[in-house]
């Protein structure tokens, strides 16, 4: 075999050794990586999705809860303002409920009075527009009537009128800084009673000395009743059965 057959013979056979370990470099190093991906750890996607979804709903949670929380202390506070509502209207609701049912009371003695004392001087079919009048005077102490009594069966006097409205004003409230004032009584009088408040000359009497209002006569027919203990019920009859 001459020179260059030979080179060709140990090329070719180096070509085919070197390819040969080529190859199993190759296969090497895809076993390897085989071995490689065997080795390294799996991890379970569903598992990592569940851990996931559980830490969000724990959030979830918590968050609804507090959130419960918040709208049970809101709810709380506004049962709380609710109450107090309530309770504040009824103090007012119940306040002025008794301060009718008080005024009731006393209008209601007041007319008794009238109608008992009352009975000898004024005519029955007469006595519900008298104290009708007088009872209005009883819840307003600025009320002045337009039109004078004149129907009288024996007529009264100045003094007697002064006695009757004291006995009923002093019942309400009457003196320095009470309800009703002297002034009060008389311009009630020298109005509803005109024609009684006159002298002996027919002389119109003065405010002043109307507003003197117990000054006594020896003619007096009505007097005045000063209160019991309880300061409202008059000395009559009908209302002296009760605890004094």
């Amino acid at each position: 075999m001459g020179s260059v057959e030979i080179y060709w013979a140990l090329t070719r056979k180096d070509k085919t050794h070197a390819c040969n370990n080529q190859t199993a470099t190759n296969e090497s190093t895809v076993q390897k990586s085989v071995f490689l991906l065997e080795a390294m750890p799996v991890y379970n996607e569903s598992e990592s999705i569940d851990t996931i979804s559980e830490a969000e709903t724990a959030e979830e949670i918590s968050e609804a809860e507090v959130a419960e929380d918040v709208c049970a202390a809101e709810a709380g506070e506004l049962a709380k303002e609710s109450h107090a509502s309530v309770t504040y209207q009824q103090g007012i609701n119940d306040f002025y409920q008794s301060q009718a049912e008080n005024q009731k009371k006393k209008l209601d003695t007041i007319h008794e009075y009238l109608l008992y004392i009352m009975s000898p001087f004024i005519y029955e079919e007469d006595m519900d527009e008298f104290c009708t009048d007088l009872l209005r005077f009883a819840m307003d102490h600025n009320y002045r009537p337009e039109v004078e009594w004149k129907r009288y069966k024996p007529k009264l006097s100045s003094f007697d009128v002064r006695h009757l409205v004291w006995s009923i004003a002093t019942r309400l409230g009457l003196g320095k800084g009470k309800v009703y004032s002297n002034d009060d009584c008389a311009c009630y009088i020298e109005r509803r009673f005109a024609s009684l408040c006159v002298t002996a000359s027919e002389e119109s009497l003065s405010h002043s000395t109307l507003r003197n209002l117990t000054v006594t006569s020896n003619s007096d027919q009505i007097h005045c009743d000063y209160p019991r203990k309880d300061g409202l019920l008059f000395h009559i009859p009908l209302q002296l059965g009760s605890s004094c």
